[in-house]
């Protein structure tokens, strides 16, 4: 990903980035209009979710994640898909200069 709004993401969020794009490269739907649409039940969330589609996703994550890691990177996916990257990146922002004030 050549996008220079992804240089200073965590990790498993980039990597998860790039199974959403990966997944939707191989499918005739976009995977973000999906996470967007189609949140996790409240009873299982992602990290016990059955949803095939978010199988596919981890499937392309290249990080080794845990249960609560691929949870937590699976909810930003869906931040992302719902506000957008750059709302995503805006939040980051403004919450690193929380942590330094």
């Amino acid at each position: 990903m050549a996008d220079s709004r992804l240089s200073d993401i965590d990790s498993n969020v980039h990597d998860g980035i790039a199974a959403v794009i990966k997944t939707t490269q191989q499918r005739e739907s976009c995977t973000w209009s999906y996470l967007r649409d189609n949140p996790p039940s409240e009873r299982t969330g992602y990290m016990f979710s059955d949803n095939p589609m978010f199988a596919v996703i981890n499937g392309h994550m290249q990080v080794g994640h845990s249960g609560s890691s691929y949870a937590w990177t699976m909810r930003i996916l869906q931040y992302i898909a719902t506000h957008g990257l750059d709302a995503y990146i805006a939040e980051c922002a403004s919450s690193q200069r929380s942590q330094t004030v």
